[in-house]
C-alpha cells in the first residue's frame, strides 16, 4: 500500500474518532474497528492507532499543573531573583501552551494549557502537525511541554490571499484557532510549529541544558538557547539586547526572554506558588505599540456580506509605519473591547505588518457601542450571525466591489486600485468580475486615463488562467488559494468538479462537511462564471503529475549534491527575489511544474532555493535544521527550464 493510501486511512480514522467524540458517529463500532485493523495490518506502529482521546468537550488534567511564568520589569530584578545561580535563557514564544504525552515511544495525547489545572484535548489535530515527532526513543511515559505557534511567513501566506475583512489578526490567534478546529483535516491547509521548553518523566534531576539537548536529539525545536554560568548585570543585559535586536529577523513572534534555574537542586529548593514556578522568570521586551485617539468607527462590507468595523485613528507611528486605520475584526470584538470615538486605544502591528487594537487605554467618551441596523453601502437591513454582522441586501455596491477586487488580486491584474475600481463600477462598465473581460481600450483610457492601455494588457494576460486560480477567484466562501490548488489537483476539469458529490469532496484532506457544502452548492451556480467563458476566458488544467525529485536531463551530479531520493515530490521554498516575478507569480510557476511550495523554512523542506538578495537569517535557519540550499539559477536550469 502506498504512503498516500496509508494517509487516507489515517484521515478516515481521525475523522470518525472526532465524530464519535462529538456524539455524532456515522459508522458502527464494528465498521470502525475494521478500518483500524486494516491500518494495523499494514503499519502496526502507526501513531494514529495509539491515540488516547476524551469524550465530547473533554478536558485533560495536568499533573503537575501548567503554571504561568512570573514577570520581571528590569534586569536588576533578574539579578536579585537569580542570586548567582547558573541560568538558562530562551525565547518567550507568543504561542499556545501545549503538552504532549508519549507512552511506549508513541504520541498518545495532546492538550492545551487551559486553566493550568485542566486543558482541552486536541490530540486528533496535533497528530496532523508535521513538525511534532509522533514517536520518541524512550519507552516510559514522558510529557513534553512547549508552545504551539505559527511562523510569521505562514501567517502572511494565509492573509495575503484574503480580503481585508477576512484577514486574521495575529499568528497566535490563528494557531490557537487552528489547533482547536473540530475537523482535523483542516490542519492540512495550515502549517503549525512547536517549540519545546520542558520535559517531564525523562530525568527530572537533569539540568535545563541537558533537557534541551535530549529534546533536540528527539527532533524537537527548543526555546532554551543559552547557558549563563555566572550571570551578572552586563551579561544578562548583553544577551537581552542582542536577542531584542535580532527579533525582527526571526520568523516567529517572541515578546521577551525566559530565564530558568539551570540546576535541578535549585529548582527543587524554591518550588512553586499556585500561580507560577519560582525557578523561572520572564523579562519582556519594550512594547512596540502606542496609544492613540480613536476618532471614529466606520463599517465596511466584504464579499461574503460580513460587515467589519474599522477604527479611524489619529495617525501614529508604530514600528516604522504611520497607522491611521485598523480593523476591529467583527461585531463581537467591538462590543467586548468597549471602545468608542474619543477614547484612546493601544495599537500594535502583528508580525510587523497588520495593525491591531489591543485595548482601551483611556476613556474619553460617553454612550454605548451601537451596531448599525442598516448596511452602510446599500441600506439593506443587517442581522447578527455568530460574532458577525451581515448585510441582507441582494444587490450591494460594497459587496460587489469586494468580490471584483478579490478576483483582481487572485488573478494578479495590475493597475486597478480601489479608486479606479469604484469608477469602473459606478460607470456601469464593471458590475461583476466577468465584465473586466468585456472592456475596450477606449473605455479604459476615457475613464482612467493613459494607464488604461496597460490595464487592458494586464487583463488580457489573465484570459488563460490556471484551474486553481480560476477557482480561488470565484468568491466562493471557504474556497481560497489553498483550497483552489487542492481541488485543481483532485479534479481534471470544472465539469468533473461540478458533478462531484458531497461525499467525494469530503474525502479530500482539509475539507470538512461545512466546506464541502459551500463548494458543492456554489460551484453549481454557473452564473458566477458563464460570462467569463462568453468573454473568452480559458481554464488551463494541470497535468496532475507532481515533479519527481529526479533532476531533468539525467543530471546525477546534482541529485548527489542535493542528497535527493528519487520519485518523491519536491518541496522547496525560495528566499530572496527573482527579477521580473512577484512572490505569487514565482509560486504559481513552481506549482505549475508539480513542485510543492513550502510556507517557509522548516525541516519538511527538501531544500531552500537562494535567489537574489537572499537574507542570511533564512540560510542560517536552514543550516540549523539540516535543510540543503541551492541557487535559483541551478534550480531553474535543472527543474524548471
Amino acid at each position: 500500500m502506498s504512503e498516500e493510501e496509508i494517509k487516507q486511512l489515517e484521515n478516515l480514522i481521525l475523522y470518525h474518532k472526532r465524530k464519535y467524540y462529538d456524539g455524532e458517529p456515522e459508522i458502527s463500532d464494528v465498521e470502525y474497528d475494521s478500518i483500524e485493523d486494516k491500518l494495523r495490518g499494514i503499519n502496526p506502529n502507526n501513531p494514529v492507532l495509539f491515540i488516547v482521546g476524551t469524550s465530547s468537550g473533554g478536558s485533560i488534567s495536568h499533573d503537575p499543573p501548567m503554571l504561568s511564568c512570573k514577570k520581571a520589569k528590569t534586569v536588576e530584578e533578574i539579578i536579585s531573583w537569580a542570586k548567582n545561580r547558573p541560568l538558562m535563557t530562551g525565547y518567550k514564544i507568543d504561542g499556545l501552551s501545549l503538552k504532549l504525552v508519549y507512552q511506549d515511544t508513541k504520541l498518545i495525547q495532546a492538550a492545551t494549557r487551559g486553566s493550568g489545572i485542566k486543558g482541552d484535548d486536541v490530540t486528533l489535530n496535533i497528530l496532523k502537525i508535521q513538525a511534532i515527532p509522533k514517536t520518541v526513543p524512550f519507552e516510559k511515559r514522558v510529557e513534553i511541554r512547549g508552545e504551539l505557534y505559527m511562523r510569521i511567513s505562514e501567517f502572511n501566506r494565509i492573509n495575503d490571499v484574503l480580503a481585508d475583512d477576512e484577514k486574521y489578526s495575529n499568528p497566535r490567534n490563528l494557531a490557537a484557532g487552528t489547533a482547536k478546529q473540530k475537523d482535523a483535516r483542516m490542519m492540512d491547509e495550515r502549517t503549525l510549529n512547536f517549540m519545546a521548553f520542558e520535559i517531564l518523566g525523562w530525568n527530572d534531576n537533569a539540568t535545563i541544558d541537558e533537557k534541551a539537548s535530549v529534546l533536540k536529539s528527539w527532533q524537537f525545536e527548543t526555546s532554551d538557547i543559552l547557558k549563563l554560568s555566572t550571570p551578572d548585570f552586563e551579561e544578562i543585559s548583553t544577551v537581552f539586547n542582542k536577542i531584542e535586536s535580532e527579533r525582527d529577523s526571526l520568523d516567529f513572534e517572541i515578546d521577551g526572554l525566559v530565564f530558568k534555574y539551570n540546576l535541578a537542586a535549585d529548582r527543587e529548593a524554591v518550588g512553586a506558588t499556585d500561580h507560577h514556578s519560582r525557578w523561572q522568570i520572564a523579562l519582556k521586551f519594550e512594547s512596540k505599540g502606542k496609544s492613540t485617539k480613536l476618532n471614529a468607527i466606520t463599517w465596511q462590507v466584504g464579499r461574503t456580506s460580513v460587515l467589519t468595523p474599522v477604527a479611524e485613528l489619529e495617525p501614529v507611528e508604530v514600528s516604522g509605519a504611520v497607522i491611521s486605520r485598523a480593523s476591529m475584526h467583527n461585531a463581537d470584538f467591538l462590543i467586548n473591547l468597549g471602545a468608542k470615538p474619543g477614547d484612546f486605544v493601544y495599537v500594535e502591528r502583528s508580525g510587523e505588518v497588520i495593525p491591531k487594537i489591543i485595548s482601551v487605554t483611556a476613556k474619553n467618551s460617553t454612550g454605548e457601542v451601537i451596531l448599525p441596523d442598516q448596511c452602510p453601502s446599500c441600506g439593506a437591513k443587517t442581522v447578527k450571525s455568530g460574532v458577525n454582522l451581515l448585510c441582507t441586501g441582494d444587490s450591494c455596491r460594497g459587496k460587489d466591489i469586494q468580490q471584483i477586487s478579490s478576483w483582481i488580486r487572485k488573478t494578479v491584474i495590475d493597475g486597478i486600485g480601489s479608486q479606479s475600481l469604484e469608477k469602473l463600477y459606478d460607470s456601469g462598465l464593471v458590475k461583476h468580475y466577468s465584465d473586466l473581460y468585456a472592456l475596450t481600450e477606449d473605455q479604459l483610457v476615457k475613464l482612467l486615463g493613459k494607464n488604461g492601455s496597460k490595464i487592458l494588457t494586464s487583463i488580457n494576460g489573465t484570459r488563460d488562467l490556471p484551474f486553481r486560480t480560476f477557482l480561488a477567484g470565484l468568491g466562493i466562501e471557504k474556497l481560497g488559494t489553498t483550497m483552489g490548488k487542492k481541488l485543481a489537483q483532485s479534479f481534471s476539469s470544472l465539469d468533473e468538479l461540478k458533478e462531484a458529490s458531497m461525499d467525494k469532496l469530503m474525502q479530500l484532506e482539509g475539507i470538512s462537511d461545512i466546506t464541502a457544502k459551500f463548494i458543492h452548492d456554489s460551484i453549481r451556480q454557473t452564473e458566477r462564471y458563464d460570462n467569463l467563458f462568453k468573454f473568452g476566458l480559458k481554464i488551463i488544467y494541470p497535468k496532475n503529475k507532481p515533479a519527481s525529485m529526479t533532476p531533468k536531463k539525467g543530471q546525477k551530479d546534482l541529485a548527489s549534491y542535493l542528497g535527493i531520493v528519487t520519485q518523491k515530490q519536491i518541496k522547496i521554498y525560495v528566499t530572496g527575489s527573482v527579477e521580473g516575478s512577484s512572490k505569487q507569480e514565482l509560486r504559481d510557476l513552481i506549482e505549475d511544474k508539480g513542485i510543492e511550495w513550502g510556507s517557509g523554512v522548516s525541516k519538511s523542506l527538501d531544500y531552500l532555493v537562494l535567489a537574489e538578495n537572499a537574507g542570511q537569517a533564512k540560510q542560517k535557519q536552514a543550516e540549523s535544521l539540516g535543510v540543503k540550499t541551492i541557487s535559483w539559477k541551478e534550480f531553474k536550469e535543472n527543474f524548471i527550464d
